[in-house]
């Protein structure tokens, strides 16, 4: 009876550890797939908050799209009908002679050297603009005066001279008395030197490093003279017998200064002629029988080039009577395969910037002139004509300035118009401000203007 007894105890007492050892795995099991459904429903949720961020996302890009989008046809087809000053300067360069105390407070106030007085630039009546810098300079045939975008006088250069020229490249400046013998080499910073000639100087240009090259002339031939930024002479020269190499038109220097290229009228079997050539200054052209590396005499047969321009360090632009003619420069030899561009009718007017080259044509129907705009490579930019009375046409960043003395026109690279207006003061020269959207300087008489668009 007792066995049965501990039998009966042994069973219960398994089968308790039994149902004991199962609940713990059957409670695991339990918090296993709560566990599992807990993850799921975690997974449901940043699914579906990733969702609304990808929609939202895609919402506020659309919006932001949408608003640049108006905003870049805002500003390429909108209109000005208004302007505003934003600032004012009247031009006025330093004579040094002068040490008057009354000057040298006018001279403090609008940012002239101490002790030299102020005196309109513009006395002669030869009064002249361009573009350098980041604004403009402005020169007549007794001084200089250079503004930055901002409207602040950087400096005044004074001097004597009876038919002064200009050329820019980049931030260098000469100030040339032709057929004198003075050449101003300046920069954005001021007057870094003085080149003296014993001949008259026909023509001119600066790199924009400061080399400056000057053609001078006598009776038989024409001289091409290298000067420093300081003035001296580098020693290097060309010389061009009038009855052999011909008769230099225009030059120019390439931005680093090691090239020159020329236009040249030449006579041949009783004809005249027109080539462009190129001179090179550097190591490599000291190997070539006179620095002559390259020339192009058939491209020109029947044309003539009045003015060659290095639009930028790899192209060089020849405008002739019949079109424009791409050189490219990447090498020190000029490619062989020039691109040109006939134009049919009467070039009336050029300009060019470090991108583009233009012409302004008579018009054969419909508005009296057509403005065509090209790029480096030859291709068209934009053509559009207009009937706009203008003396004077620029291009400057994305802008086409048309303008007369009293009003102007600016276009977009679009062809948009998109001001046209009459100003309260004569206009001599125009230009995009580097210092806010929608405004241009303008220069004109005494005074220099920022005029806000509106």
């Amino acid at each position: 009876m007792s066995d049965m007894r501990s039998i009966d105890r042994e069973s219960k007492k398994r089968q308790l550890r039994s149902n004991i050892v199962q609940l713990p795995n059957q409670s695991r099991q339990v918090f296993y797939e709560e566990e599992e459904d807990s993850e799921e429903v975690i997974r449901q949720y940043q699914s579906g908050k990733r969702k609304k961020q990808v929609m939202v996302l895609t919402v506020v890009a659309l919006f932001v799209a949408i608003a640049v989008f108006c905003f870049y046809r805002y500003q390429k087809e909108y209109r000005y009908t208004e302007y505003e000053v934003v600032w004012e300067h009247a031009m006025r360069y330093v004579d040094p002679s002068t040490t008057q105390s009354e000057d040298v407070e006018a001279g403090e106030e609008s940012g002239l050297e101490a002790g030299a007085a102020n005196k309109n630039v513009g006395d002669t009546g030869f009064v002249k603009f361009a573009y350098f810098g980041e604004n403009m300079v402005k020169y007549t045939k007794d001084g200089a005066t250079y503004i930055d975008a901002s409207g602040k006088n950087i400096w005044t250069q004074s001097y004597e001279m009876k038919s002064p020229v200009v050329n820019v490249n980049g931030d260098y400046v000469i100030i040339v008395d032709q057929q004198g013998n003075d050449i101003y080499i300046c920069n954005t910073s001021g007057c870094t030197g003085i080149a003296k000639t014993q001949l008259p100087i026909t023509k001119a240009a600066v790199s924009s490093k400061g080399v400056t090259a000057a053609i001078v002339e006598d009776s038989t031939a024409s001289y091409i003279f290298y000067f420093k930024k300081d003035g001296d002479e580098l020693g290097i020269n060309i010389k061009m017998l009038l009855s052999g190499d011909g008769y230099p038109l225009d030059l120019a220097l390439s931005p680093d200064g090691q090239q020159i290229v020329m236009s040249v009228m030449y006579m041949t079997k009783g004809a005249l002629k027109n080539k462009v050539v190129f001179y090179d200054f550097s190591e490599i052209g000291k190997n070539v029988n006179n620095r002559f590396v390259g020339g192009f005499e058939e491209e020109f047969d029947d044309k003539m080039v009045a003015r060659v321009r290095y639009l930028n360090d790899e192209t060089v632009c020849a405008f002739s009577d019949k079109g424009l003619t791409f050189i490219s420069v990447k090498d020190v030899i000029p490619d062989v395969n020039v691109i040109s561009v006939p134009v049919e009718e009467e070039i009336v007017s050029i300009c060019y910037s470090d991108k583009y080259a233009a012409t302004v044509v008579e018009n054969p129907s419909g508005n009296p002139y057509r403005l065509d705009v090209y790029e480096t490579n030859g291709e068209q930019k934009v053509s559009f004509d207009f009937d706009f009375d203008y003396t004077d046409v620029k291009i400057d960043g994305e802008k086409i300035f048309l303008y007369n003395e009293e009003s102007c026109r600016v276009y977009n690279m679009d062809g948009n118009l998109k001001f046209d207006d009459r100003l309260d003061f004569a206009i001599s020269c125009i230009r995009d401000s580097k210092k806010h959207m929608n405004s241009m300087i303008v220069a004109g008489g005494e005074v220099m203007k920022e005029l806000k668009l509106k």
